[in-house]
């Protein structure tokens, strides 16, 4: 392997994409993993190197420091020198972003990032609102391997605990006077270190796919009103904490039942004789059919009220 920047690690170019330069990793870890390549006594060394510029090349950021500072000048603040004395360690960040009030929110209440939430229209026919009903909702989302169950490491593994953090996430940083505590630059504030990667999906924890979901309805919701349920959305980067789910109910117009707020109408047809001379007539309630006594000269459009059958 030739010995140069990180790029030259990895054997892209400084323009490739997000996609090439991981690619590129797969290719190269598979080939110089210590557990897969018992021949060559420098594998292990390339592995390292490897995955150093791949942990670099992946984050937008880090690239971005590392392609406007240059190899050696990176370097040199990764391993703590120039720049400060060393006050820039391992997980070398511009100063501003240790401040931030997300960093400082995240670090006081070890807030991870949540998944995705979903949004799902759920239409409902007149009946199953007045009654109340279960859905059986099937949407795309984010959902995590089935293969790793989201850990990224194949089935009867796991990942090493980060030797840089020891498995907290965290590091202390010296930045001035200041002490703080950030996010681990190694392992992401995971803790874990990923070293043989699940092979479904090439190593990604979170694939595209379908999930269902029960959702209960109670009697009576209204027309456009959303529906929250807690977890029920795609699930976050590292396949654990699911996001919400948002179902708006969308209420069918019926052909017989005209809701009026809590009230109920219906249109009944009589006929000139039950109008004039009066009789009985079946009129649709949301129980059944019941009878109702037609008076004398009824006339059209008169409201006749059915207590209790709304």
């Amino acid at each position: 392997m030739a010995v140069g920047d990180y790029y030259d690690t990895l054997g892209v170019n400084k323009n490739a994409t997000a996609s090439e330069i991981k690619k590129a990793y797969y290719g190269l870890a598979k080939q110089f993993h210590p557990d897969t390549n018992k021949v060559d006594p420098e594998a292990e060394k390339k592995f390292q190197e490897v995955q150093k510029a791949y942990e670099v090349l992946k984050d937008e950021e880090k690239r971005a420091q590392y392609d406007q500072l240059g190899h050696e000048t990176y370097e040199n603040n990764v391993n703590g020198g120039g720049m400060g004395g060393g006050q820039w360690g391992p997980d070398f960040y511009p100063f501003i972003d240790i401040f931030s009030t997300d960093n400082i929110f995240n670090i006081i209440f070890n807030r991870g990032m949540d998944g995705k939430n979903v949004k799902v229209l759920v239409e409902l026919s007149f009946m199953e609102d007045v009654q109340g009903c279960t859905k059986t909702l099937t949407f795309q989302t984010d959902l995590p391997c089935e293969a790793c169950g989201g850990a990224g490491v194949p089935p009867g593994t796991r990942p090493e605990t980060c030797q840089t953090c020891r498995g907290s996430g965290m590091i202390n940083k010296v930045t001035g006077p200041f002490r703080v505590q950030v996010t681990c630059s190694y392992c992401h504030g995971t803790g874990k270190i990923v070293k043989n990667f699940c092979k479904s999906f090439h190593g990604e924890k979170i694939v595209r796919g379908p999930k269902t979901v029960k959702l209960d309805i109670m009697p009576g919701v209204d027309d456009n009103e959303t529906m929250k349920v807690y977890r029920s959305g795609g699930t976050d980067p590292d396949g654990n904490q699911p996001g919400d789910l948002y179902a708006t109910i969308k209420v069918r117009e019926d052909p017989v039942f005209q809701p009026k707020g809590p009230d109920i109408h219906v249109d009944a047809v009589l006929s000139i004789t039950q109008a004039i001379l009066g009789g009985t007539i079946q009129v649709p309630t949301l129980t059944g059919d019941v009878v109702l006594k037609v008076c004398p000269d009824t006339q059209p459009s008169q409201k006749v009220v059915l207590k209790r059958n709304g």
